[in-house]
């Protein structure tokens, strides 16, 4: 499922990083059909305002729609978004990118089949169709990477750049003072994993890889002309399909009233504490999956939750990236003073987790075999605060 609450780190920069060159491409089509540029809003509406003041109506109109499709494209993204939530679909995002390869491939049958659309007034609409995609594909990786990142312009990846850059820089002079040849090896070491770097990383990424659209969107471009957009199509269902086949498991709140295992062990009478927080990790039983990211669901825990219970699936596999990212979560935990308790953990798991020195992290009293006990021992936990807080 490609969602913020779903993905690590490491996926959300794979997919930013993926879509860009999409956005670098479709800019330069954009560009190189029409002499505008289809996600340029800062410079539609500098130009919208110019010509609204010099009364040239027709060029107004046409960057007017370019801002109002882009528009309409975010919004149309997070409607689509919300309402695959609403209704407990699994790949929440896959709509989107498929709404988006379906409008350039019309954007290129159009052009295709009735070349003098793309001149004169059909071209606004072929430029608003262009926009809305855009609108569309930067609105969906806004939302999957949390608000970090943008694929179909560069200013805010530039900016960020430049300030985590700074951060970086000042990090490692601090670490570096005084002894800076005995020390360089280790702060060099110990700098991969330092946020700022990461990001440095990943912004450098995104703007190597929306340049490289531009670069092979010329190519392209020039060999087969508005058959170009073959490529970015053909990668967005590539996209869509491995998503389908493969979601990300998704982590939901589970309702003490109406949960059928609940129900099944005879707990629908006990409602749970407020301090207790219970979650289950949901996925398609049809369908292999890959972990979610725990990370971000941490962080956007409700705060009243002390003692907070995961329920797992017995098919689930951990792998160095989930380990890792649970490692990660547990710490944003301790370090808020609250407590983890896993639930549904098989024999095999539980080998997984202690040879990964997760069962000693999180402490073996906090893996339960079944949720019964789980919830019992969170019960326990909230009614003795210190222990909660040990």
């Amino acid at each position: 499922m490609l969602s913020a609450e779903a993905l690590s780190f490491r996926q959300q920069s794979r997919l930013a990083i993926s879509l860009s060159w999409i956005g670098g491409f479709t800019n330069v089509f954009a560009f190189l059909t029409w002499k505008t540029f289809s996600s340029h809003m800062t410079g539609s509406t500098t130009l919208l305002g110019l010509n609204l003041a010099l009364r040239e109506w027709s060029e107004a109109l046409l960057f007017f729609t370019l801002v109002a499709s882009f528009l309409a494209g975010a919004i149309s993204s997070t409607v689509m978004t919300e309402l695959s939530r609403r209704h407990g679909v699994l790949s929440k995002y896959m709509l989107p990118l498929t709404v988006e390869a379906l409008l350039l491939t019309l954007v290129m049958l159009s052009v295709r089949l009735h070349p003098e659309v793309s001149k004169g007034l059909p071209e606004y609409g072929l430029l608003g169709l262009t926009a809305y995609a855009m609108g569309l594909q930067n609105a969906t990786i806004t939302r999957i990477s949390g608000a970090v990142v943008r694929s179909t312009h560069l200013t805010g990846v530039l900016t960020d750049f430049g300030i985590e850059s700074v951060q970086f820089g000042l990090w490692a002079w601090d670490q570096l003072q005084g002894r800076m040849w005995q020390r360089a090896g280790r702060v060099l070491k110990v700098s991969q994993r330092h946020p700022s770097l990461l990001r440095i990383a990943l912004l450098a990424s995104i703007w190597g890889s929306f340049v490289f659209g531009v670069i092979i969107g010329v190519f392209t471009y020039e060999k087969l002309h508005e058959r170009a957009l073959l490529l970015p199509v053909g990668f967005l269902l590539f996209i869509t399909v491995f998503d389908w086949r493969r979601p990300i498991a998704d982590i939901r709140e589970l309702d003490p009233l109406h949960d059928p295992e609940l129900k099944l062990f005879g707990l629908v009478y006990s409602l749970l504490p407020t301090p207790v927080g219970l979650y289950r990790l949901t996925h398609d039983r049809r369908q292999r999956f890959r972990a979610p990211n725990f990370s971000f669901w941490i962080d956007n825990l409700p705060p009243q939750k002390q003692v907070v219970i995961l329920a797992i699936p017995p098919v689930m596999q951990f792998d160095a990236n989930s380990i890792a990212d649970l490692h990660r979560a547990v710490t944003k935990l301790e370090s808020s003073h609250r407590r983890l308790i896993i639930a549904g953990v098989t024999p095999v798991q539980y080998r997984r987790l202690a040879h990964e020195h997760l069962v000693e992290r999180i402490g073996a009293e906090n893996i339960c075999p079944d949720l019964e006990f789980a919830i019992a021992l969170g019960n326990d936990l909230v009614r003795t605060p210190n222990a909660a807080r040990s």
